[in-house]
């Protein structure tokens, strides 16, 4: 049995507050810690789910104000189509053209080269190649004066030609038959036409 001091009863309190707890029996604890320690859990507990539901405003937000990513992104870049050069205009090389081959002009026959051409065919006995040479109112005549005057073998030359702008007479000298001859040729041109033998002639010395 506990020490009761003298005039203690249970339920009444000293004028200063209540008794102290009896003396072998242990303090009663504070529960005014407890209550602070389990406000300030819940006091973090709800700043923590309102920081976690204000981020998800603030996050909703920000996604519905920003534009789509698929709408809003930029179409790619298509790549750079290759520009197919221009066909160049076909050049067409002009045919190189010769110029006309022209013959060069047969140098003018003088009287002197004509005589000697035609005494040429005399000496020869050539009665067709002298006819080339000769006028065409002479052609047929010069062979027959070929086998008048003349039997091989026959060695004939020219002189100077002497005459004036129409008729041209070249002096012939030589041998034929065995004998010495002289004589002349003659020579015409007459208009446009070119040089040509009209006649010979020879007789013995």
């Amino acid at each position: 049995m506990s020490y009761q001091p003298p005039g203690y009863q249970p339920g009444n309190y000293s004028p200063g507050g209540p008794a102290a707890p009896p003396y072998g029996q242990p303090p009663r604890k504070n529960r005014a810690g407890l209550i602070i320690v389990l406000m300030l859990v819940l006091l973090i507990g709800v700043l923590g789910v309102g920081g976690v539901v204000a981020y998800r405003l603030v996050s909703d937000r920000q996604t519905s104000s920003s534009p789509d990513p698929v709408s809003s992104a930029a179409p790619p870049a298509s790549s750079p189509t290759r520009t197919l050069p221009a066909p160049q205009p076909t050049k067409i090389r002009p045919t190189p053209t010769k110029p006309p081959t022209t013959k060069p002009a047969k140098p003018a026959v003088t009287v002197a080269d004509l005589g000697r051409r035609f005494v040429v065919q005399l000496n020869a006995n050539n009665p067709t190649a002298a006819a080339a040479l000769a006028c065409e109112s002479s052609k047929q005549l010069i062979p027959r004066l070929m086998q008048t005057y003349l039997e091989p073998p026959t060695k004939l030359t020219t002189g100077t030609p002497i005459g004036q702008q129409f008729t041209f007479v070249v002096p012939l000298s030589g041998t034929t038959k065995g004998s010495s001859v002289s004589g002349v040729l003659v020579i015409h041109q007459l208009g446009d036409e070119p040089l040509c033998v009209r006649v010979f002639q020879v007789s013995p010395r």
